[in-house]
């Protein structure tokens, strides 16, 4: 199916003086035209596609290294936290060992 109406074209060409031979050419040369600029246009979109596919997946890389990061925070701080919670316990059981031994 043609993107232009060509034979309409070819009526306004030779209305206006050109040849019917000169109004085919002129006419088909638009048609050819547009037959090339839409098939540039979709390779435009597939090639933006790609790159915005590989955009994602390098979201996602992104991503996963984001929540590794947060695990292993979060892993240290449950670790740190029981570090805490040892040496708060072990301070209070010399504290209490040092009161007794004053009694």
């Amino acid at each position: 199916m043609p993107i232009t109406k060509e034979l309409e074209n070819i009526r306004k060409f030779e209305s206006v003086g050109f040849s019917h031979e000169q109004s085919e050419i002129l006419a088909d040369v638009i048609e050819q035209s547009h037959v090339n600029g839409q098939q540039s246009l979709k390779d435009s979109f597939h090639t933006l596609e790609n790159r915005m596919n590989a955009l994602e997946k390098k979201i996602d890389s992104v991503l996963d290294v984001t929540n590794n990061i947060d695990l292993h925070i979060k892993a240290g701080q449950a670790d740190l936290l029981l570090k805490i919670f040892a040496i708060a316990a072990g301070c209070t059981s010399i504290a209490i060992a040092i009161s007794k031994l004053w009694e």
